[in-house]
């Protein structure tokens, strides 16, 4: 079996499992040394409104603006910060579509998930044209098992991609998002919204206004990467 990200041959653990002719699937299929590059989020320091590395547990310039404008925080949890690494994982899996590559972070979003007190999983949706041109929803491809419900909508065209805007086009961007007319299921829950990279938090705080206004009880939020 091969990385699917450099392409080379994975080695087999030797561990007791191999010794006892037991084969164990590694169904992200990512050599040791391609994992390395990602940067682990698990245990370190970051902003507890946002998962942002950094020094200090201070809330960072950008979570304190959003708390400034009105927002109620949405303690992003991330599983890796946004590198260079990353950056090129993305590429592949959401721009050219490498559906194959959907597996890899699976089991570290679905532990990240797993530790949050919730009562309902909701993903970021993709517009009609981004469906159409890659064919999947990068996000709710990532969540494997875990029962989610798809209960935004764009309704833009094309919401368009955080990456290809300025900071501050993604900012003031318009509502993208619309919730279904039946909600009343939605009052006082714990909504927990996943995304698969955190910029500005622009997409997952218009997303949190329309549950707030549909008088959900909580939204909080975790991401791939941060």
């Amino acid at each position: 079996m091969n990385c699917l990200l450099c392409q080379l041959k994975i080695e087999a653990n030797r561990d007791i499992f191999s010794l006892l002719g037991i084969s164990r699937i590694n169904k992200a299929r990512i050599c040791d040394k391609c994992m390395t590059n990602f940067e682990k989020l698990n245990g370190r320091t970051v902003c507890p409104g946002c998962g942002r590395l950094q020094d200090s547990l201070k809330l960072c310039f950008d979570c304190q603006r959003w708390q400034q404008s009105g927002k109620t925080l949405l303690k992003n949890q991330a599983c890796f910060t946004y590198n260079q690494a990353m950056k090129e994982y993305m590429r592949m899996y959401k721009f050219i579509g490498d559906y194959q590559l959907k597996d890899i972070f699976t089991r570290a979003l679905q532990s990240l998930i797993k530790e949050r007190e919730l009562d309902i999983i909701v993903p970021i949706p993709v517009s009609q044209q981004t469906w159409l041109t890659r064919g999947f929803n990068q996000v709710t491809a990532m969540l494997g098992s875990i029962s989610y419900q798809e209960l935004l909508s764009v309704t833009l065209a094309d919401k368009g991609h955080q990456s290809a805007r300025q900071r501050k086009d993604r900012l003031i961007a318009q509502q993208p998002f619309t919730l279904p007319r039946t909600i009343d299921h939605l009052s006082g829950k714990k909504i927990l919204l996943v995304d698969d990279v955190y910029t500005t938090g622009a997409t997952l705080y218009h997303a949190a206004d329309l549950f707030y206004q549909a008088g959900v009880g909580e939204v909080s939020s975790v991401t791939l990467a941060r």
